[in-house]
């Protein structure tokens, strides 16, 4: 019997395929001249040879154990959003071999791999950047071939964790000349100290600044990992490395004041820990996520700034319960401010979220584990203008467009004390979230916010949506549906929200039956469609603003040394006291605002009589006119058009029933009665088979012909907007 990982003498491997299976960007035939709509034609590779196929998600393996008969391939499908590879943790193959290049070559999203296994054993396999060597943590899963046992093997003991400082300062680079070299040599609860990059020619990055050109992979828990200057201590990808500074299954570490830039992945990352802390960190230009923490718990994200990422800049996921807090920190110019897939029991608390293509959006995911999110606060943020279409994004990004908050497919969150200003969509909107499964969202408490200058509502419950959803105290213009705070009230003790004890919306409010909009969630689906035809901005993240010098962390090198132990148990917070901040136009109210830097970064925003607000987009039925073609004709197509066919099967109907004159009263009135109480129904009975009058072809033309043509074209608009 082999042991874990290893191999019994041969390579396993013994036929190899590479496939490359991108999405085309564009929608390759099938016009409907009527309204201009194509049909998504599906790009597929040609036929491969394997009989199990491995998923690589953002950030795991699925599933964790795969079992096959010798001889059978496996394919290995990169599903997520950034590269991945799979790697033998005993060197017998890797993915990056079996498609011709070295071992640690990475797959880019959609592309495939197969490998076939001729050798019985079991292999440990990992990927190279999230997770260790030795696939102890992190992104790493077994693969068991032939007929043997799987043993788990007993782990080589991990270092412990340490809750207060050594008293040694590992100094880069003065002691090291790398922060790597000196992140290897440091022990639990030693402190890293990096100084500005030397100014050398091994240092100088393309902008003419001296950084630290490398990753940084941590595995040794309870590291403090701090630069002396926040804006001059540099960590350059140089758009080549994936990730800046990656923490993986290493508990405890806190990185402090220092900048990360340039990677093709992630800024700062954490993954499979118990216990992180990023603090006085910058940043921007990280091409997928800025600031990371991922399956990962009790942790913080304060006093940072992240921009320039087409995921987001700041991110927390695939936890139950997270028990997180993002607190003074702003995100702008990312695809979304904050996200947080999966992610339950996070606070959002006292930060700026402004000019990303959206603002905070938890979400619900089946590409991660522990759906669906919940539990979320989201308290005392000044939160505007995402609306960006100069800052980059993907694909899922854009469908967030235009949205202040946007609760996609989750529970119990709490949405309270916020200043949200100027979206060209909504303020806030709580709906559905199609991924594998149709997730929808329930028990969601929206109160006490400021909203203004909302292009299609200030707030929005977009349907199909569970119960218990309610909003209160917000004084908004316009709602959708109509009359939101009255149809969808709050009880006054409503409670949600991270760690809440007890769940409760409807306590004490009158509440309709029916409270929740198609039109909005049709509209999202014309955000996909945009996607899908190449009608997103292409915006480069290289290309996204430098921002200016950020605070630096009190105390700098001299500060105390705290490993991120006992993170949020030790987090002072007081829900209670978070009011809603100032605006960043002192003509629009906040007794505090301060013109020209009212987010108190140095960076100057619009204030004063000319400050932005949208314009507000004509809503008919709830469909909005004026944010974008495709968003109105999905409206059109799945809302208006069917109720507008209704209206004219019932004018048919009622017409002709007026003119029949060899009808009794009484079958006039009971074929009346079916036309108008039931819908959809009683007028087509009617027309086709209740003896109507009217020419034969125009009944089954008007009724069959009719509803023919609307579910070819909402057939056609749901495969293009991906919901097929």
């Amino acid at each position: 019997m082999l042991d874990r990982g290893g191999s019994s003498g041969a390579s396993p491997i013994r036929v190899m395929r590479h496939l490359r299976q991108r999405r085309h960007g564009g929608v390759a035939s099938g016009l409907l001249v009527i309204l201009g709509l194509f049909t998504l034609v599906a790009c597929t590779g040609g036929d491969a040879e394997f009989q199990h196929t491995v998923e690589m998600e953002d950030n795991f393996f699925t599933p964790e154990v795969t079992r096959i008969d010798v001889g059978d391939g496996v394919r290995f499908r990169n599903r997520g959003v950034v590269p991945h590879n799979a790697i033998d943790v005993g060197g017998s193959w890797s993915t990056g071999e079996a498609a011709g290049g070295d071992a640690a070559d990475l797959m880019d999203p959609d592309e495939e791999v197969v490998v076939t296994f001729d050798e019985p054993g079991v292999y440990t396999y990992y990927c190279s950047i999230h997770a260790p060597d030795d696939g102890s943590a992190g992104m790493a899963a077994t693969l068991v071939v032939g007929d043997v046992d799987l043993e788990d093997a007993a782990d080589d003991a991990a270092a412990d964790q340490v809750t207060e400082w050594t008293g040694v300062t590992r100094r880069v680079p003065e002691d090291h000349p790398t922060i790597q070299n000196a992140v290897d040599a440091a022990d639990p609860g030693d402190l890293v100290l990096i100084a500005p990059a030397p100014e050398t020619p091994e240092h100088l990055a393309a902008d003419g600044r001296y950084a630290y050109r490398e990753q940084v992979d941590v595995t040794t828990p309870s590291l403090t990992i701090r630069g002396t200057d926040r804006n001059a201590v540099i960590i350059d990808g140089e758009h080549e490395r994936p990730i800046g500074i990656n923490t993986v299954g290493a508990d405890g570490v806190a990185v402090e004041n220092l900048t990360v830039r340039n990677t093709t992945g992630n800024g700062i990352y954490w993954t499979g820990v118990t216990g992180y802390r990023g603090s006085y960190l910058t940043a921007y230009n990280n091409e997928i996520y800025g600031i990371y923490a991922f399956d990962s718990t009790d942790g913080l994200f304060e006093h940072s700034y992240a921009s320039g990422s087409k995921d987001a800049g700041f991110y927390i996921g695939q936890c139950d319960p997270c028990d997180g807090v993002i607190t003074d920190v702003i995100a702008e110019h990312n695809g979304m401010g904050y996200s947080g897939t999966n992610a339950s029991d996070v606070y959002l608390i006292g930060s700026v979220w402004r000019h990303n293509v959206s603002g905070i959006v938890p979400n619900t995911l089946d590409s991660q584990r522990l759906p669906p999110f919940g539990r979320v606060t989201i308290a005392g943020n000044l939160i505007h203008d995402n609306d960006n279409r100069e800052a980059p994004a993907l694909g899922l990004q854009w469908s967030a467009f235009g949205n202040g908050v946007l609760l996609t497919g989750g529970m119990d969150t709490l949405v309270t004390r916020n200043r949200i200003l100027d979206h060209e969509r909504s303020g806030v909107t709580v709906g559905p979230n199609l991924s594998r499964n149709f997730w929808m969202s329930g028990g969601n408490v929206v109160t006490d916010n400021v909203i203004e200058g909302s292009g299609y509502a200030d707030l929005i419950l977009a349907g199909p949506a569970l119960t218990g959803n309610c909003f209160a105290g917000n004084d908004p213009d316009r709602t959708v549906p109509a009359g939101l705070e009255s149809v969808a009230a709050c009880g006054p003790d409503a409670t949600a929200g991270a760690h809440a004890e007890v769940v409760d919306p409807d306590r004490g409010a009158f509440r309709l039956p029916s409270r929740q909009h198609l039109a909005p969630t049709l509209s999202f689906v014309g955000l996909v469609a945009e996607s899908e035809f190449g009608l997103q901005p292409d915006n480069d993240h290289r290309d996204a603003p430098v921002p200016p010098d950020q605070e630096p962390m009190p105390g700098g090198a001299d500060a105390p040394v705290v490993p991120a132990v006992g993170v949020f148990a030790g987090f002072d917070l007081d829900l209670d006291a978070i009011e809603v901040p100032p605006s960043p136009d002192p003509t629009r109210g906040g007794e505090d605002a301060d013109a020209g830097d009212a987010d108190g970064d140095g960076a100057e925003v619009a204030t004063g009589p000319g400050a932005p607000s949208r314009d507000r987009a004509v809503l008919v039925a709830g469909v909005p006119f004026g944010i974008g073609g495709f968003s109105t004709l999905y409206g059109v197509l799945g809302w208006l058009a069917p109720f507008a066919l209704f209206a004219a099967w019932v004018a048919l109907a009622l017409i002709d029933l007026a003119r029949r004159e060899d009808l009794a009263r009484p079958a006039v009135v009971a074929w009346t009665a079916g036309v108008l109480v039931l819908p959809f129904v009683g007028a087509p009975a009617y027309l086709l088979a209740g003896g109507a009058g009217l020419p034969r072809w125009l009944r089954w033309t008007a009724v069959v012909g009719a509803t023919v043509v609307l579910a070819a074209l909402l057939g056609a608009a749901a495969v293009i907007g991906g919901l097929l």
